[in-house]
């Protein structure tokens, strides 16, 4: 979907004329929210339409570890060399709802649905990894477990940090403009007292 919006013509048409070293991945889900490939572009590939810009554009297998990173290592490799952009287009299935306001039952056919999670890349990986001798049952349960504990640890690290109420405000823009000032009164004067842990009363 986003590639129907003017800013990837803009951006992917300015990237061509400077030869910028860019690297732009589209994961096509064959989705625009509920609006299938075909409906949503005339082109052969999205990966085809870089020739309009000027560079590269290859499809991958999304779902292929090997080949995303192959990919996006020879992309890395032209643009480093002053080769400039490329574009990637891996291919996968969205397996779940666009948003928690979206029901995929809706237009999503099942055997579709059904036939893209046996082709699920986590599940992939770990049986191209198992017979290659890499991957087993503790070392799963290991590499789970480290997983598990770096997150509880982040989890509880940013629970203790300080936040301002308006942070989300801070990176806007360099400066606040008059209109982002003017919403940054308006929300710290609705907010009402706070406690010493920021929590509103």
């Amino acid at each position: 979907g986003s590639s129907s919006e003017g800013d990837f013509y803009e951006a992917g048409n300015l990237a061509g004329v400077l030869g910028a070293p860019v690297i732009f991945l589209c994961v096509n889900n064959q989705w625009a929210i509920s609006t299938p490939t075909h409906l949503q572009t005339a082109a052969e590939s999205f990966a085809a339409k870089a020739a309009a810009f000027g560079f590269p554009g290859v499809q991958v297998d999304g779902n292929d570890v090997d080949a995303v990173f192959d990919a996006v290592h020879t992309a890395r490799e032209r643009a480093l060399a002053g080769q400039g952009p490329t574009l990637i287009e891996a291919t996968v299935y969205r397996l779940g709802p666009h948003t928690t306001a979206d029901d995929p039952t809706r237009y999503v056919p099942v055997e579709d649905l059904e036939a893209a999670r046996q082709r699920d890349p986590i599940a992939r990986l770990r049986t191209e990894l198992e017979a290659s001798g890499l991957w087993d049952d503790a070392v799963h349960a290991d590499v789970e477990a480290a997983a598990i504990a770096d997150i509880d640890a982040a989890f509880e690290k940013a629970k203790s940090t300080p936040l301002e109420p308006d942070a989300m405000l801070d990176h806007c823009y360099s400066q606040d403009t008059q209109r982002l000032a003017r919403q940054r009164a308006g929300m710290l004067s609705g907010l009402g007292d706070q406690d010493a842990g920021g929590r509103i009363s």
